[in-house]
C-alpha cells in the first residue's frame, strides 16, 4: 500500500490513528486474509511450497524485493526471512510513525547489531557512552575492531564530552537512555544537536 503523506492507504484514511493502532490496517499486501475478522496468528517456522521452483522463487523474492511486475502477496520460505504478522506488525508499526517502514527484531542486540553494521565500515569511528549494556560493550569492544571500526566511550550526558569525542570519521553516536545498569538519563535532542551540527 502506498502512502500519502500522513493519510494511511485504504479505508484506514477513514479512521482516527487511536482505531488504527488497536485494530490494524484492514488490508495488507503481506498476506490475504479478507475473510478473517482479526488476522490469525502463524506459528510456522518454515512453509510448505508446491515445488522447488516456488521456493526458489520466493529467496529470489526476498533477495530482489525491487522485482517489477511482481502483484501477488510474498512468497514465505522461511520465518526468518518474513512471515505473515512480523510482516503485518512492521507495517503498522510505520504506519502509527508515519514512517516509510519499520523493522523488527527478535532481540535488542540483533537490532543494535543491525543498526551500527548498516551505518559503520572499515575505518569508521563510534562514540559511545561510557556505560553501556554488558553485550553492546562486548560488541563495540570485542568485534567491532575486527572489522578496524574504533570506539570512543564518552559521558554523553556531559555535552563538551560529546563534542570532544567526535571526529571526521565519526558514523554513530550511541547511547541508551535510561541508561542500563545505572538508570541515567541522557539528553536526546541535546546530542542530536550537537551530532547535526
Amino acid at each position: 500500500m502506498k502512502r500519502d503523506g500522513n493519510k494511511p492507504a485504504g479505508k484506514e484514511g477513514t479512521y482516527r490513528i487511536r482505531s488504527r493502532l488497536i485494530h490494524g490496517e484492514s488490508e495488507s499486501p503481506r498476506w490475504d486474509y479478507s475473510h478473517h475478522v482479526v488476522p490469525p496468528m502463524t506459528a510456522s517456522a518454515t512453509f510448505r511450497l508446491d515445488s522447488a521452483r516456488r521456493g526458489a522463487q520466493g529467496f529470489e523474492e526476498f533477495a530482489h524485493p525491487e522485482i517489477e511486475g511482481k502483484t501477488h502477496t510474498p512468497i514465505y520460505v522461511y520465518e526468518r526471512l518474513g512471515e505473515p504478522n512480523g510482516d503485518m506488525l512492521e507495517v503498522n508499526l510505520a504506519a502509527a510513525h508515519n514512517g516509510e517502514m519499520a523493522l523488527c527484531f527478535a532481540s535488542g542486540m540483533a537490532a543494535i547489531s543491525a543498526a551500527i553494521g548498516a551505518l559503520a565500515k572499515t575505518g569508521d569511528h563510534i562514540v559511545a557512552h561510557k556505560v553501556l549494556y554488558g553485550c553492546t560493550y562486548s560488541l563495540i569492544s570485542n568485534w567491532l575492531p575486527r572489522y578496524k571500526i574504533e570506539t570512543t566511550l564518552a559521558d554523553l550526558s556531559d555535552l563538551k564530552s560529546v563534542r570532544a569525542a567526535i571526529r571526521p570519521q565519526t558514523r554513530v553516536v550511541y547511547f541508551e537512555t535510561p541508561v542500563n545498569p545505572d538508570m541515567k538519563l541522557i539528553d536526546i535532542a541535546a546530542v542530536r544537536g550537537i551530532v547535526e551540527d
